[in-house]
């Protein structure tokens, strides 16, 4: 069963497998008795054992790690320059690896389709472990594809920097991939690389003169055409130079206004936000609790609040003049900061609480003015000259007068 999901491990003798949270390993050993040299000589001696990892493709979402019991052989031909050598298994090692052909295999083409970051989280997410300079270096060991018979080729320069340094792309407009590049737009090596393939019909080019002279020397048999896009871009150009050569002719645009349409009779609003919606209902909530009465939120019946209402959510009272005897009698000692510190302060908003702060005994609401001068404070109560607060003694300071 092992073998079937395995074929490439047939010339092994799988002694144990073990399953590890992370991967999972499989103890091996060759089944040959002899190995062979480089040089084709076959020897039975063994000259030491030791033990080399591979790592294969991941099963299961789990990697697979082959560890191969390899023996070293006493070479026999006496005209051989190695003493020994280590056997190698065809189709699963090769001197130096430590990876197997088909992980390899799998490992280049992630490399080709995402490059290295990329490529390393994605074969990390199917359980390989690899990391990006492993796979630009498995992408450039890869060699060069040919270049077969090439019968439409297309030349056009491209900037190294722009306005500074540029090179020459050919590429084979049949399949659309690159075949070379050079520094310059000079015609010399175009042509050079012409004359190496004879095969060219079609060179499709932009209207560079470097260019023409290039494919005229080396391919005097193929035909030069000017691709789309050059076609597209030259007309645009020579459309623009025409209408800037007879800007002067061009009418000039008229003063009078333009028609404009009838306006709709019916203008329709656009819907309110729900957010504006929920905030216009909380604040008429509060200032209907405020016009009942109730100075905290929950005090009317409603147990689950229990802050007071706050400022931002009333709206304020109108301004009008009070007399000075608004703030005479017997007032709150708790909030007289706003309202006895000077002309024309607009008083707090929230009344005091109905529990005074001191010991001694309870102070009753009273009338708050809105706006006005505070010309005289509550019997027996001084006044702060600076913070305008209220200083009731108590009657039982054993320093009270």
């Amino acid at each position: 069963m092992l073998l079937e999901l395995f074929p490439y491990l047939s010339a092994l003798l799988v002694e144990e497998v073990e399953r590890r949270p992370d991967k999972v390993v499989l103890r091996t050993r060759v089944r040959a008795a002899s190995g062979s040299c480089r040089c084709g000589q076959s020897s039975a001696r063994v000259h030491g054992r030791y033990v080399r990892k591979l790592r294969d493709v991941a099963v299961g979402g789990l990697g697979v790690v082959i560890e191969l019991r390899i023996r070293r052989f006493r070479c026999e031909n006496t005209a051989c320059s190695a003493v020994t050598f280590a056997e190698q298994i065809v189709g699963l090692t090769t001197p130096h690896s430590r990876q197997t052909p088909l992980l390899r295999a799998v490992l280049t083409r992630i490399g080709l389709a995402l490059a290295g970051r990329a490529g390393a989280r994605l074969a990390c997410a199917v359980g390989i472990t690899v990391g990006k300079d492993t796979l630009l270096r498995l992408v450039r060991a890869l060699p060069e594809p040919e270049v077969g018979e090439v019968e439409v080729l297309g030349v056009d320069d491209f900037a190294f920097r722009k306005g500074r340094h540029y090179g020459t792309v050919l590429i084979d407009m049949a399949t659309h991939r690159p075949l070379h590049l050079y520094e310059g737009r000079e015609g010399e090596d175009l042509a050079a690389w012409l004359c190496d393939h004879p095969e060219v019909k079609v060179i499709c080019r932009d209207r560079s003169s470097g260019y023409a002279e290039g494919a005229r020397i080396g391919a005097p048999q193929a035909e030069q055409v000017a691709d789309r896009y050059h076609l597209w871009a030259n007309l645009g150009q020579a459309v623009e130079k025409t209408v800037n050569g007879h800007r002067s002719r061009l009418a000039e645009p008229s003063l009078e206004p333009a028609d404009t349409p009838d306006e709709p009779q019916v203008v329709r609003l656009p819907a309110e936000l729900k957010i504006v919606t929920r905030l216009r209902e909380q604040h008429a909530a509060a200032n209907e609790l405020w016009q009942q009465g109730c100075r905290r939120r929950g005090s009317a019946g409603n147990s689950d609040c229990t802050r007071p209402l706050s400022a931002n959510w009333l709206t304020p009272p109108p301004r009008t003049t009070s007399s000075p005897k608004a703030c005479s009698g017997r007032t709150s000692s708790t909030r007289m900061s706003a309202t006895c510190t000077g002309a024309g302060t607009m008083a707090s908003e929230t009344p005091p609480s109905s529990t005074a702060r001191f010991r001694n005994r309870a102070t009753p609401e009273a009338s708050w003015p809105s706006n006005g001068i505070c010309g005289s404070t509550a019997p027996g109560v001084d006044t702060h000259p600076i913070r305008g607060r209220s200083l009731r003694r108590s009657a039982r300071s054993p320093h009270g007068s």
